[in-house]
């Protein structure tokens, strides 16, 4: 898998924006005036949102539950939410594959509000939409990519200045990350890697960092993955009961917040694994031919 400096982070932009415009565009369809509030269920919305039961059966409600909002509110808080995680992994040049990764929860956030207890479910959740649910699930799969930015570690051929014949099939690299650039530059996800896996033969990798650096970026994924489990078990997502909202407008649902960071976790376990297969399937070729 061979991905450009420039490419790196837009396919995480890419699901951020479809998120964002898909929501905006719905939202418009369903509300026949500006400034309208609709009750949940009610208008063009009910065959998009998510139905407990009914959405297994009708596979759409998967994707365009998320771009359903009943309140102008609700719907500004959740761009500004998609805005924020879309701009931390572009900055962060998140790679295709945790891009991947949230595409696919995005779907598996619904599906999974359907596993707990459905009779219950259905009579205190009827209808559902927002985007909340999908973007805890890329917060979680944000900050995996953090933690471990070596699950979706890609084979990238050399400089020109080097021979492909001199490269061995261990040596890897991945791009610099944007968040290393202008005042508010981080460590970026490579040269974490790089320090962290010293011992490997990364011949084209950025300049390691120092132990402190890489112990403290390493935190950064840690910490938002703590804190979003944190902020989601406060809110105590066992109880299927909604939770008003007057800032909002509407009901709020923790469960999708709780399935969101579930799919999340599923989502990068399941593409940073075939990553992994992908890459060692490669260098075995490639061994193998030398």
């Amino acid at each position: 898998m061979i991905a450009t400096r420039r490419s790196q982070g837009d396919g995480w932009m890419l699901v951020a924006a479809l998120l964002g415009i898909g929501a905006v565009l719905v939202t418009i369809v369903t509300h026949p005036q500006a400034g309208s509030a609709l009750a949940p269920g009610s208008g063009g919305s009910s065959a998009l949102d998510w139905q407990p039961g009914l959405g297994l059966h009708e596979g759409w409600r998967a994707w365009t539950a998320a771009w359903v909002h009943w309140s102008n509110a609700h719907l500004a808080v959740n761009l500004l939410g998609a805005a924020v995680v879309g701009a931390v992994g572009w900055r962060a040049r998140a790679p295709r594959a945790a891009a991947l990764a949230w595409f696919v929860a995005w779907p598996l956030t619904h599906l999974l509000m359907d596993a707990p207890d459905g009779a219950h479910l259905a009579q205190s959740l009827r209808h559902y939409g927002g985007l909340s649910g999908v973007l805890h699930a890329g917060v979680v799969v944000l900050g995996l990519t953090l933690a471990w930015p070596r699950a979706f570690d890609t084979l990238r051929p050399p400089p020109e200045s080097e021979p492909a014949e001199s490269r061995s099939p261990g040596d890897t690299v991945i791009e610099p990350s944007r968040i290393t650039e202008g005042p508010w530059a981080m460590t970026s996800l490579e040269e974490l890697s790089a320090a962290s896996f010293a011992h490997s033969r990364l011949r084209h990798a950025p300049p390691s960092l120092t132990a402190a650096q890489a112990a403290r970026h390493r935190l950064i994924g840690a910490a938002l993955l703590a804190g979003t489990l944190a902020k989601v078990l406060l809110e105590s997502p066992w109880d299927l009961s909604l939770r008003p909202n007057s800032l909002l407008g509407i009901d709020v649902a923790p469960l999708a917040h709780a399935c969101g960071i579930a799919a999340g976790a599923l989502a990068w376990c399941a593409v940073a694994g075939g990553t992994q297969l992908r890459l060692r399937a490669a260098r075995t070729r490639e061994g193998a031919s030398r």
